[in-house]
């Protein structure tokens, strides 16, 4: 089997609400939802990674917390191992993306009902299930 792209996303959590962020049309998996995060790079930690992939995507300051899920998808012929933080502490809020054209705030069962792309899905159920 190949190797599996290792890469770590953020649950941004503030008020009983999550953040969702949609991909630009002009990215891969355009149009679809993710929670945003990136590819661990060599020697990076997944918590080193993460802090840099939000820095760079969202310009916001945040401090990982626990892991919440790792799973491993199929995405073409791909494997995609997500492993998801909750991020409770951040600043300042994320508004804009480099990567994304809609930041939303919602509910955790209000997610599902929107277009998420396939490795951020076992989250999605994590959290919609209490």
């Amino acid at each position: 089997m190949t190797e599996p792209v290792r890469v770590v996303a953020a649950l941004f959590r503030r008020d009983g609400l999550v953040l969702g962020c949609r991909r630009r049309a002009d990215r891969a998996a355009g149009g679809q939802w993710e929670f945003p995060g990136g590819k661990i790079e060599p020697g990076e930690t997944p918590q080193q990674a993460l802090r840099r992939e939000i820095h760079e995507e969202l310009g916001v300051s945040i401090t990982v917390g626990p892991l919440l899920d790792t799973s491993t998808t199929i995405v073409g012929d791909r494997p995609i191992e997500l492993s998801c933080y909750l991020v409770e502490q951040f600043h300042p809020d994320p508004v804009t993306s480099s990567d994304h054209d809609q930041l939303l705030w919602r509910h955790p069962t209000d997610l599902a009902a929107m277009d998420f792309a396939r490795p951020d899905r076992p989250v999605l159920r994590l959290i919609a299930s209490g």
